[in-house]
């Protein structure tokens, strides 16, 4: 009490933390069951072991899970339950103490996940779990839980292991990485990485339709010099690196659109089986350190970057200042020289992407220009995609002709459209008439825009390869709009 008989609070409060401190110094809990059990496994005080923690990323879930099951086979799993878990870290003390920030921790049915790695086929993996195993006659247990979602970078999976032997542990998850890497599920597949909102991230599986060598038409010597870059370097990566030659290397595909380089990746993809492929796409722009990191991993692998000109400004991270390619080529100069690593970029701007090129050399070794057809490949290609239209010598010199200008892409659409008005006029087959017919439809002025889109250049007429006029259409929107005359988007 003080002099004025009011409660001293200060020495009132001090006393009542002394109190519970000896409180807490003699309470006496009873062992949780999860603490029980890992005694009994262990044949010690987990309490008194050292552990060892090893963080995964999520889309390693299925690797880890295989890993597992192959590694420690004979293991005994055990489930827990605690509350809102997704909401904190799940550690093996917590366990031990029968209780988190979120509530208490008890025995419970283990926690799967299930994830798609393509092809239908599912992996059930433990995503909350207590494996009791054993390691070269060691007891060993591994807690699994995944890790709660970070500000910025998604979450993962986190495996801690305990032991009293100290050095059973970080062999035991040795093993597990390197079983990782031989039960990978990308190994050989074409992937591609996506972020959710929540920065998530998971791993889509693509299908790239077989391109037969002949369906890529090019002016001589072109697809032959690509593929000496490419399958063949694949193809002699052991003697290179024998004479100390890097085997890590750039393409840049570049030319007006339709001119068939979308189709070349799909060639070259179909024609080096076993490769990992990883497709940097729009929702995983700001993974590219991940991509690259798992086409490390994988290797043998192939980066493809299409149409890197639309994205070469684009911000890796909101509010950041990294513009996509300038991240892609500085994150391919931390990648070992002697990696079999491809990466194969495509761009209709060539003078888009230069500059950063010219300021990153090196990373891309071979840039190959897809010209517009000449005569003599639009004769391929009509011949290509005539299908069942029987073309004479007179036929095909007069369409090569008329076509002059136009892209692969431009010629694949007027045989599909000569197709199409024989079904629909009499439901047989094309002739040489409905071919021209439907040139003559796609040569029209008020074609302009089809032209445009199927890669004729500047939207001039057939025959022009100046690629300097803009679409009438941008001219006179830009006038109305008080602009100055749009820029052609085609220069080389």
């Amino acid at each position: 009490m003080t002099e004025h008989g009011i409660p001293d609070v200060g020495k009132f409060a001090a006393d009542f933390h002394e109190f519970v401190t000896a409180m807490t110094a003699v309470a006496r809990r009873p062992e949780s069951p999860l603490a029980a059990r890992l005694r009994a496994h262990l044949g010690a005080d987990p309490l008194e072991l050292p552990s060892t923690l090893a963080e995964f990323a999520a889309t390693d879930h299925p690797n880890l899970q295989l890993a597992l099951d192959a590694v420690v086979a004979d293991a005994e799993v055990i489930g827990y339950s605690v509350r809102q878990s997704s909401f904190v870290d799940v550690v093996l003390r917590d366990l031990l103490a029968g209780q988190t920030v979120t509530g208490p921790v008890g025995l419970g049915p283990v926690q799967y996940t299930n994830v798609e790695v393509g092809d239908g086929r599912v992996v059930q993996c433990v995503s909350a779990g207590l494996y009791l195993a054993g390691h070269e006659g060691a007891p060993v247990a591994l807690v699994i839980s995944r890790a709660a979602p970070r500000p910025m970078g998604g979450s993962g999976l986190r495996v801690e292991g305990v032991s009293p032997d100290r050095e059973a542990v970080p062999a035991l998850l040795g093993k597990l990485r390197v079983a990782m890497r031989e039960h990978n599920v990308y190994r050989g597949r074409v992937i591609s990485l996506h972020q959710h909102q929540d920065h998530t991230v998971r791993v889509q599986f693509h299908a790239v339709r077989a391109v037969e060598r002949d369906a890529v038409v090019l002016p001589d010597g072109i697809l032959e010099r690509i593929e000496r870059h490419t399958v063949g370097i694949a193809a002699q990566v052991e003697r290179l690196r024998q004479v100390h030659h890097h085997v890590k290397r750039g393409v840049l595909l570049h030319g007006p659109p339709g001119t068939g380089k979308t189709l070349t990746v799909s060639y070259l993809l179909g024609v080096m089986p076993g490769r990992s492929t990883i497709l940097l796409t729009g929702r995983g722009l700001g993974l590219i350190e991940q991509a690259l990191s798992l086409a490390r991993e994988l290797a043998p692998a192939t980066v493809v970057l299409e149409d890197v000109d639309l994205v070469a400004a684009e911000r890796t991270m909101p509010g950041g200042n990294q513009g996509v390619l300038f991240e892609l080529l500085n994150q391919m100069e931390g990648l070992d020289e002697d990696a079999d690593l491809l990466f194969l970029l495509t761009t209709n701007r060539p003078d888009i992407v230069e500059p950063a090129l010219v300021a990153r050399p090196g990373r891309i070794d071979l840039a190959v220009e897809f010209p517009l057809p000449g005569a003599a490949a639009r004769l391929r290609l009509l011949r290509l995609y005539a299908r069942e239209i029987v073309l004479d010598e007179d036929a095909e010199a007069d369409l090569v002709q008329r076509t002059d200008g136009v892209s692969g892409a431009f010629v694949k659409e007027l045989m599909r459209q000569a197709a199409l008005r024989a079904a629909l006029r009499h439901g047989g087959r094309a002739t040489v008439a409905d071919a021209g017919e439907a040139l003559d439809d796609l040569l029209e002025d008020r074609s302009a825009l089809t032209r445009r889109l199927l890669g004729q250049p500047a939207g001039g007429p057939p025959g022009d390869q100046t690629g300097t006029a803009p679409l009438p259409a941008m001219l006179r929107a830009s006038e109305a709009a008080g602009l100055p005359p749009p820029p052609s988007p085609h220069r080389g």
